[in-house]
């Protein structure tokens, strides 16, 4: 609970930061240790010092302290005993002048690990794995199959040279994850942002960062290490060419793999991403901020940190691969020549990806006001829906008027489900399920400011409660209007106002929603990372307005 608390602290410091130079040691860090030492019932920096040495649940805070200064296989002697320090004794550091230095640094130590003690990881060996393409994320039950199913469209789709064998490391935290998998030298809070990184053939994955989800949701994840891999074994293990190149391309090999297993087009991915630099189009760089790996981690600590890295790099692999092929790409990272390579040297690449980048559109039209639209009871709205392997219809229907904590609202339909949406501004406070309500908001998910005008955006902030599993979250959005949109659905084409909803610390799109005034409901809707990580898309096939 105190690590949660401190946790919120961060968001507060953030904001100080400036949006360049390398990343601060996190306050809340050193107020976690202090409090873990008043939690310990330690009086005075001697009695911590005394008790390292007899306290079990105490003894790899030295185990530690004894690697971080001297190195895992060089834990040195004097006069038959190890040394707390490169320069005392362990009777010298218990001297009273001395505690002090052994006392500071041990408190580094704890800083540093928190309460997570490192484990060693558990190792899984992968070799010529069968040919495996699962449908759906459901049906990847563990990280063989995961791995199998990269694999098979990394070599026979996309025509990369397969990895093999492949070790992949799975650690309990990130404790162990920075202590086994990235060194002795580096710290949790050097790799608190990574869930994964790769180096040779071996991919680490740090188990507590996954938060519990499936293989199938991970799957992306695995394949842009596994990119990283097959990096690795084009160049002999000498990594060649920049950062952002290195990067970008793992993004791209992982949005080619759910693209080949029909849980995600490649299209629905780019245009994710091109909307996200669009919208933040003043925060991004550009790619000589990308070079090498220290000013990338650095950047990536700002905010909307993954956009200007991350979706950055992307962009400007699709846009290299589209231009001059996948074989120039491999050429690239065999030989690092990238003028050789792709026939134009960076510096020209990197002006005409600013010139040609995503732009945010200026209304085409700036005097349309959509207003609230009056809901009857009997109004129907029929959809198809588009989930990773799956396509099915949605049948929506106002079916009654209501009442939740007081606030009149409409009873809307969905299968064996119900959704409340408030008479006000029609927004989603509620949803119920087998007659029990199954998510509650404190205040409503406003999708609308009404009227829907040209460039209009507010912000949309409220607290989910989930009842299955009474688990509580924060959403915190911006909704922005564009643009009008000519959309063509099933049910026909429809002039639409386009909503997108980007969340206010990540910068990431959430969601796009299309509204038309003819259909009096969204005509079209894109909702990404929704429960297994993959896109919800629902079109209009028909409605009944009468």
């Amino acid at each position: 609970m105190a690590h949660q608390e401190l946790l919120k602290l961060s968001e507060v410091f953030n904001r100080m930061y400036f949006t360049v130079g390398r990343p601060s040691v996190a306050p809340e860090k050193i107020l976690k240790s202090l409090l873990l030492i008043a939690l310990y019932s330690v009086r005075s920096e001697r009695q911590f010092c005394e008790q390292l040495d007899y306290k079990p649940g105490w003894l790899w805070f030295k185990r530690a302290l004894y690697v971080i200064m001297l190195g895992p296989n060089n834990v040195q002697k004097r006069h038959g005993r190890k040394l707390i320090c490169p320069f005392l004794t362990k009777s010298q550091a218990n001297s009273g002048a001395n505690k002090r230095y052994v006392f500071l640094i041990t408190l580094l130590v704890v800083a540093a690990f928190g309460c997570d003690v490192p484990e060693r990881p558990r190792l899984i060996a992968i070799s010529k794995p069968p040919a495996f393409r699962p449908s759906t994320p459901n049906q990847v039950q563990n990280v063989e199959q995961a791995m199998a199913a990269i694999i098979t469209v990394c070599r026979d789709d996309l025509g990369l040279p397969a990895v093999d064998p492949i070790f992949v490391h799975l650690y309990k935290n990130t404790a162990s994850f920075s202590f086994y998998g990235s060194g002795w030298r580096t710290l949790p809070f050097d790799v608190a942002s990574l869930l994964a990184s790769a180096n040779e053939n071996k991919i680490h994955v740090n188990l507590e960062k996954m938060r519990g989800e499936s293989w199938g949701t991970g799957l992306p994840l695995l394949a842009h290490e596994y990119a990283h891999n097959v990096h690795y074994a084009l160049t002999d293990g000498r990594l060649r060419g920049t950062t952002w190149f290195a990067e970008g391309f793992g993004e791209w090999v992982a949005a080619r793999v759910i693209d080949s297993l029909g849980w995600q087009s490649y299209g629905v991915t780019l245009h994710r991403a091109r909307r996200e630099l669009a919208r933040h189009r003043d925060l991004v760089l550009g790619l000589s901020w990308l070079q090498d790996k220290r000013d990338w981690e650095s950047l990536l600590q700002k905010p909307k940190g993954y956009v200007r890295t991350y979706g950055l790099a992307f962009a400007a692999v699709d846009r290299l691969i589209g231009k001059k092929g996948l074989t120039s790409a491999i050429e690239y990272i065999k030989s690092g020549d990238f003028e050789g390579s792709f026939g134009e040297s960076q510096v020209a690449y990197k002006t005409d990806l600013g010139s040609s980048g995503p732009r945010v559109e200026q209304p085409q039209r700036s005097d349309f006001a959509i207003r609230k639209p009056e809901w009857k009871i009997g109004y129907q709205w029929i959809y198809q829906e588009r989930l990773p392997g799956l396509k099915k219809t949605l049948r929506k229907q106002i079916i009654k008027e209501d009442f939740i904590h007081s606030m009149p609202v409409f009873v809307v339909k969905v299968d064996n489900e119900e959704e409340f949406y408030t008479k006000e501004t029609l927004g989603l406070i509620a949803t119920k399920k087998n007659d029990k309500l199954s998510t509650q908001r404190d205040k409503p998910n406003e999708f609308f400011a009404w009227p829907l005008e040209a460039a209009k955006e507010w912000r949309n902030t409220y607290t989910i409660k989930v009842s299955e599993n009474k688990e509580t979250g924060v959403i915190d959005r911006l909704m922005v209007v564009p643009n009008m949109e000519e959309v063509t659905v099933p049910a026909g084409t429809f002039q639409a106002a386009k909503i997108e909803a980007y969340d206010n610390k990540s910068g990431r799109l959430d969601a796009e929603y299309w509204y038309s005034p003819i259909a009096k409901w969204f005509v079209r809707s894109i909702n990404y990372g929704v429960e297994d990580g993959f896109a919800r898309e629902q079109e209009l096939v028909s409605f009944k307005i009468e």
